[in-house]
Protein backbone atom coordinates (compact mmCIF):
# COMPACT_ATOMS: atom_id res chain seq x y z
CA UNK A 1 0.00 0.00 0.00
CA UNK A 2 0.99 3.51 -1.10
CA UNK A 3 1.23 6.56 1.00
CA UNK A 4 1.20 10.09 -0.26
CA UNK A 5 3.04 11.94 2.01
CA UNK A 6 4.49 15.98 -0.03
CA UNK A 7 3.62 14.55 -3.30
CA UNK A 8 5.91 11.62 -2.40
CA UNK A 9 4.21 7.55 -2.75
CA UNK A 10 5.92 6.26 -0.06
CA UNK A 11 5.00 2.36 1.01
CA UNK A 12 3.17 1.48 4.23
CA UNK A 13 6.25 -1.23 4.85
CA UNK A 14 7.42 -2.27 8.46
CA UNK A 15 10.96 -3.51 8.30
CA UNK A 16 10.51 -7.31 8.31
CA UNK A 17 8.04 -6.42 5.06
CA UNK A 18 10.57 -4.66 3.25
CA UNK A 19 13.27 -6.98 3.83
CA UNK A 20 10.48 -9.68 2.66
CA UNK A 21 10.23 -8.28 -0.87
CA UNK A 22 14.09 -7.15 -1.29
CA UNK A 23 14.40 -11.46 -0.93
CA UNK A 24 11.61 -12.31 -3.14
CA UNK A 25 13.67 -9.63 -5.88
CA UNK A 26 16.98 -11.26 -5.25
CA UNK A 27 15.81 -15.01 -5.62
CA UNK A 28 13.66 -13.92 -8.97
CA UNK A 29 16.51 -12.18 -9.98
CA UNK A 30 14.49 -8.94 -10.37
CA UNK A 31 16.58 -5.86 -10.25
CA UNK A 32 14.76 -2.76 -7.34
CA UNK A 33 15.84 -0.02 -5.93
CA UNK A 34 14.66 1.16 -2.92
CA UNK A 35 15.25 4.57 -0.73
CA UNK A 36 14.40 5.80 2.67
CA UNK A 37 13.43 9.48 3.15
CA UNK A 38 13.90 11.63 5.77
CA UNK A 39 12.34 15.56 6.78
CA UNK A 40 15.82 16.96 5.20
CA UNK A 41 15.65 14.93 1.87
CA UNK A 42 11.88 15.24 1.93
CA UNK A 43 12.68 19.29 1.90
CA UNK A 44 15.38 18.78 -0.96
CA UNK A 45 13.07 16.72 -3.07
CA UNK A 46 10.96 20.15 -3.06
CA UNK A 47 13.57 21.47 -4.63
CA UNK A 48 15.79 18.99 -6.73
CA UNK A 49 14.29 17.75 -9.73
CA UNK A 50 16.75 15.30 -10.48
CA UNK A 51 16.81 14.27 -6.48
CA UNK A 52 12.86 14.20 -7.04
CA UNK A 53 12.97 11.98 -10.22
CA UNK A 54 15.64 9.49 -8.59
CA UNK A 55 13.41 9.27 -5.13
CA UNK A 56 10.25 8.59 -7.44
CA UNK A 57 11.89 6.09 -9.79
CA UNK A 58 12.15 3.80 -6.89
CA UNK A 59 10.52 0.41 -6.38
CA UNK A 60 10.05 0.64 -2.29
CA UNK A 61 9.99 4.23 -0.65
CA UNK A 62 10.63 3.84 2.70
CA UNK A 63 9.67 6.34 5.75
CA UNK A 64 13.18 6.50 7.42
CA UNK A 65 12.67 9.47 9.66
CA UNK A 66 10.20 9.57 12.45
CA UNK A 67 8.49 13.43 11.38
CA UNK A 68 7.76 11.48 8.22
CA UNK A 69 5.85 8.94 10.10
CA UNK A 70 4.46 12.02 12.32
CA UNK A 71 3.51 13.94 9.06
CA UNK A 72 1.96 10.73 8.13
CA UNK A 73 -0.68 10.53 11.14
CA UNK A 74 -0.90 14.24 11.46
CA UNK A 75 -2.20 14.21 7.75
CA UNK A 76 -4.61 10.74 8.47
CA UNK A 77 -2.45 8.62 6.63
CA UNK A 78 -0.67 5.25 8.07
CA UNK A 79 3.32 4.47 7.95
CA UNK A 80 3.25 1.49 10.30
CA UNK A 81 7.01 1.93 11.43
CA UNK A 82 10.11 4.44 10.31
CA UNK A 83 12.84 1.79 8.15
CA UNK A 84 15.90 3.30 8.38
CA UNK A 85 18.56 2.94 5.70
CA UNK A 86 20.88 2.18 8.00
CA UNK A 87 18.88 -0.50 10.09
CA UNK A 88 18.18 -1.59 6.86
CA UNK A 89 21.47 -1.93 5.11
CA UNK A 90 22.57 -4.45 8.34
CA UNK A 91 19.41 -6.52 7.85
CA UNK A 92 20.44 -7.07 4.27
CA UNK A 93 23.74 -8.11 4.95
CA UNK A 94 22.25 -10.52 7.63
CA UNK A 95 19.99 -11.39 5.25
CA UNK A 96 22.84 -12.16 2.58
CA UNK A 97 24.89 -13.91 4.64
CA UNK A 98 22.39 -16.28 5.76
CA UNK A 99 21.40 -16.96 2.18
CA UNK A 100 24.80 -16.91 0.71
CA UNK A 101 24.22 -13.94 -1.05
CA UNK A 102 26.96 -11.23 -2.65
CA UNK A 103 27.01 -8.06 -1.04
CA UNK A 104 28.65 -5.26 -3.61
CA UNK A 105 29.04 -1.94 -1.29
CA UNK A 106 28.77 2.00 -2.61
CA UNK A 107 29.33 4.69 -1.53
CA UNK A 108 31.08 7.18 0.65
CA UNK A 109 34.99 8.06 0.84
CA UNK A 110 37.08 5.39 0.45
CA UNK A 111 38.58 5.21 3.77
CA UNK A 112 34.66 5.26 4.97
CA UNK A 113 33.89 2.56 2.62
CA UNK A 114 37.05 0.31 3.41
CA UNK A 115 36.12 0.45 6.99
CA UNK A 116 32.38 -0.52 5.97
CA UNK A 117 34.38 -3.43 3.99
CA UNK A 118 36.53 -4.61 6.78
CA UNK A 119 33.80 -4.46 9.24
CA UNK A 120 31.44 -6.89 7.48
CA UNK A 121 34.87 -8.99 6.66
CA UNK A 122 35.63 -8.99 10.37
CA UNK A 123 31.51 -10.27 11.23
CA UNK A 124 30.89 -12.67 7.93
CA UNK A 125 34.16 -13.62 6.86
CA UNK A 126 35.31 -12.00 2.98
CA UNK A 127 33.05 -14.38 0.95
CA UNK A 128 29.86 -11.68 1.50
CA UNK A 129 31.73 -9.29 -0.63
CA UNK A 130 31.15 -9.23 -4.35
CA UNK A 131 33.70 -5.67 -4.10
CA UNK A 132 33.05 -2.16 -3.14
CA UNK A 133 34.10 0.90 -4.56
CA UNK A 134 34.02 4.49 -3.41
CA UNK A 135 31.33 6.88 -4.13
CA UNK A 136 33.01 10.06 -6.19
CA UNK A 137 33.82 10.22 -9.34
CA UNK A 138 35.31 12.80 -11.48
CA UNK A 139 34.17 13.77 -14.63
CA UNK A 140 37.12 13.67 -17.66
CA UNK A 141 39.10 16.49 -18.58
CA UNK A 142 38.05 17.77 -21.98
CA UNK A 143 40.59 18.04 -24.05
CA UNK A 144 40.65 21.24 -26.02
CA UNK A 145 41.18 20.91 -29.91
Amino acid sequence: MKTDILGISLDSLTMQETIDLIDKSIKENICIRQVSINAGKTLLIQKDKELYNSVISCDIINADGQSIIWAGHFLGKHLPCRVAGCDLMQELIKLAHVNKYKCFFFGASEVVIKKVVDTYNHLYGPDIRAGYRNGYFTQPKQKNL
